[in-house]
């Protein structure tokens, strides 16, 4: 063998371990995930962040401040002077102007749901979780029990503050809802049926905002509920109240009400936006109830022939009527005004006036963008208190029921078609009327035997009359009002 062959061997030789020992150096290490205890602990790691997403988080920051609300209410109940078997819905709805139903207290029990929105004990929730309670038992998820007081509630709103006795309470954080968009993430949460289902902890169901600025009218009462957000996230019997979350865990509604065939969620509930909440907290911690606004300002729908006999465009809404000593008399505004816009929001027909008023509190401001004719005008006025004069309060508060003879204000505001009688304004706590299921708006047509025309009248019916029972209408249907035994 040469020398040179020799040569190449040796080199050959060891080139070869040269390489082997940089492979070793550089070849990647095998991750043995099942039997790497490290390795293991890291994916479980990663998993459990994967788990703990936005949604499962936002839930545990509000979970803590969601309570139960059980009540024992006394209501007043329907009944029939029909007996079967005509005691039908056709033989009622026939008959009811001739033959009232008669109406009698029962006590019923109801459950709803609330927030604490403060760590010494306030809460919100809905006035028809707390109408007419007799006891209120608040139950915070951890078990905890309390009584709870009624601060303040408004049936038009169909919120209530409650307070109960404790201190240093979980509570949620509220949000702004003026900035929602239809299609983001929603949570809701509540106590669906109370404890039937034997768990203080609140439930958890999500879904979307379907859409904003909704108008309803509720099927258990009188209520017409504006500026509404509509969520599919399902609102159940019991979740009235409750908290409606975004992504970050703040409170951006109260769930209110549901559209249901059935009686469960059917994926069309209804929140009261937290902007339009926060007013009602402001108002009622200060003065423990919600004072009635007066603007004193009445629009109607600008047809073409309206526009066309006044030469105006028919765009926005046209002032018909001014109340004298009103915000809007002293602002400047007059009637045959056409209102564009209202605190930057456009008003294109009565529905977008009403809508907006329906959130309006005393001593808000609303800047108004007008036209008199074809001159572009703004005004601004400072929403006043409605109060009634020092007479109407001496002639019927000693009833506990304060009244108004039926004139052009209360004729548009609560959409009367009576030109004399008398419309129930407020109802004392502990008054006949209360006792009665009187409510603001009603129209006082008999009590006993005793035709109500005026003021006059209704005082003279109380005089004369021994059975307490009221002939009213309400919303256009004639009940009869019965205080039982």
């Amino acid at each position: 063998m040469k020398k040179r062959d020799i040569l190449f061997i040796l080199f050959g030789i060891i080139f070869t371990i040269f390489a082997a020992k940089l492979y070793n150096v550089l070849k990647p290490e095998p991750v043995h995930y099942y039997s790497d205890n490290i390795r293991l602990i890291n994916l479980n790691d990663e998993i459990l962040k994967q788990r703990a997403n936005a949604i499962v988080l936002a839930s545990q920051k509000v979970s803590p401040s969601v309570v139960s609300i059980t009540v024992i209410q006394t209501k007043i109940v329907a009944t029939s002077p029909f007996f079967s078997p005509f005691a039908d819905e056709f033989f009622r709805d026939f008959f009811r102007d001739f033959t009232p139903e008669y109406y009698t207290k029962k006590k019923i029990k109801n459950l709803g749901s609330g927030v604490i929105i403060s760590a010494d004990g306030y809460i919100l929730t809905n006035e028809h979780v707390i109408s007419s309670a007799t006891d209120i038992n608040i139950t915070l998820p951890d078990g905890r029990q309390f009584k709870g007081e009624i601060i303040a509630s408004d049936h038009s709103h169909d919120l209530a503050l409650l307070k109960i006795d404790a201190k240093d309470l979980p509570y949620a954080e509220l949000g702004i809802s003026g900035d929602l968009m239809i299609g983001e993430w929603v949570i809701a949460l509540g106590n669906p049926f109370g404890f039937l289902l034997e768990d203080t902890r609140p439930t958890v169901t999500v879904g979307v905002i379907s859409a904003l600025n909704r108008s309803i009218k509720s099927t258990q009462d009188d209520r017409i509920f504006k500026n509404m957000i509509q969520t599919d996230a399902a609102i159940n019997p019991g979740n009235s109240g409750g908290p409606l979350v975004n992504i970050l865990g703040q409170v951006i509604g109260i769930n209110t009400a549901i559209f249901s065939s059935g009686g469960g969620s059917e994926g069309i509930g209804f929140a009261q936006p937290i902007n339009d909440v926060k007013k009602f907290i402001k108002e009622t911690k200060k003065f423990g109830k919600v004072r009635i606004p007066w603007i004193g300002l009445w629009v109607q729908d600008i047809t073409q022939e309206i526009a066309e006999s006044m030469g105006i465009g028919t765009s926005g809404v046209l002032v018909n009527h001014i109340d004298i000593g009103s915000s809007a008399q002293e602002s400047g505004i007059k009637e045959g005004d056409r209102i564009i816009f209202v605190n930057d929001n456009a008003i294109t027909s009565v529905s977008d006036w009403n809508r907006f008023v329906s959130n309006v509190f005393v001593d808000d401001q609303l800047d108004i963008k007008l036209f008199r004719k074809r001159k572009s005008i703004k005004a601004s006025l400072l929403v006043k208190e409605f109060r009634q004069s020092v007479e109407d309060e001496k002639s019927t508060g000693v009833y506990g029921i304060y009244v108004e003879n039926i004139n052009y204000r209360l004729k548009k505001q609560y959409n009367l078609r009576y030109n004399e009688g008398v419309v129930v304004m407020k109802v004392e706590p502990n008054g006949i009327g209360k006792k009665l299921g009187l409510r603001p708006g009603d129209v006082v047509l008999q009590i006993g035997k005793v035709r109500v025309r005026n003021k006059k009248d209704f005082q003279k019916a109380f005089q004369t009359s021994r059975d307490i029972n009221f002939i009213i209408d309400r919303n256009g249907m004639i009940v009869q009002l019965y205080l039982g035994q």
